[in-house]
């Protein structure tokens, strides 16, 4: 699992950096796999910190006001990629969130990183193979609020969100 993570981690990375003929619609993919790149990692940062400063235990769940901060820093980046690249972009990257991908690139970042405790690291961050639970999802929204949904279908979720904005913003 952890090694999918990286790999993922790095096609990203490398795929930000591609150059060719069709420069605008590549520029257009760069920068919305460079905003869901950047996107989880402020996720990972913020929610470290936030951890950090509170001394908290594991299955730490931060206060309302920081996701109302990741809204406004999710909504800002959207609006930059709409103003700059057109409405296409705007959809592909809030896809890419909608099914999972960003949390998937949370624990890519603490696989990549790998900072010292008490934040999350490759010790700890990993998917359980057993039950996650995401209701914000499309496969979440389509479940009942008691069931949880199975990594590895979150997993798929995510590869079909990533798959579906390329084709968006091809």
């Amino acid at each position: 699992m952890k090694k999918i993570l990286l790999c993922t981690m790095l096609a990203l990375l490398l795929a930000t950096n591609v150059r060719g003929q069709d420069s605008t619609r590549l520029k257009r993919i760069e920068f919305v796999l460079g905003a869901s790149l950047g996107l989880s990692l402020v996720d990972y940062v913020g929610f470290d910190l936030l951890k950090v400063g509170h001394n908290a235990p594991a299955g730490y769940i931060p206060p309302v006001w920081y996701r109302f901060f990741q809204g406004a820093v999710q909504a800002a980046v959207t609006y930059f990629l709409y103003k700059a690249f057109g409405i296409k972009s705007a959809i592909a990257l809030n896809l890419m969130w909608w099914t999972w991908l960003d949390d998937w690139g949370f624990y890519g970042w603490a696989n990549l990183l790998n900072p010292p405790y008490p934040w999350v690291d490759r010790a700890t961050a990993y998917i359980p193979d057993d039950l996650y639970g995401a209701s914000w999802t499309p496969v979440g929204l389509v479940r009942k609020n008691s069931q949880y949904i199975r990594s590895n279908t979150l997993i798929a979720q995510a590869v079909i969100g990533l798959s579906i904005s390329m084709a968006i913003l091809w």
